[in-house]
């Protein structure tokens, strides 16, 4: 099932819209979640996570130890419908600092351990 994981987002509304259209599930993560696996959230794996379209997961992690970047997973998302989430983000100038791909090497990262990766990787670019 396609999905998108956002974190630290603060208004996914026009995320969300875009994902209905497509028939994508949205997940909105916080705190709670940074130090489990990509993987856990995904399937659901958290206790906090439930089956509806989209899904709010209470803080349990001190607001100081979070990044400030937000984050966009994109989740099995077909190449059609990954390539038009980007378009429609880009052309309506949703700001998103960190974008990623679930992907058989990240799955059973953190979503800290990917943060961490995605700030490498972008400091290698500038």
């Amino acid at each position: 099932m396609e999905k998108l994981i956002c974190f630290q987002i603060e208004n996914t509304r026009e995320i969300e819209r875009l994902a209905s259209n497509m028939k994508i599930r949205v997940i909105k993560a916080d705190a709670s979640i940074y130090n489990e696996t990509l993987d856990n959230i995904v399937n659901g794996k958290i206790s906090s996570v439930n089956s509806t379209s989209s899904s709010s997961i209470s803080p349990l992690v001190a607001d100081n130890q979070l990044p400030s970047d937000s984050i966009l997973i994109f989740c099995d998302l077909s190449e059609k419908h990954l390539n038009r989430m980007l378009f429609e983000l880009k052309s309506r100038k949703v700001q998103i600092d960190l974008k990623a791909i679930f992907t058989p090497t990240n799955r059973k990262w953190t979503l800290r351990q990917l943060h961490d990766e995605l700030k490498r990787e972008r400091a290698s670019f500038t």
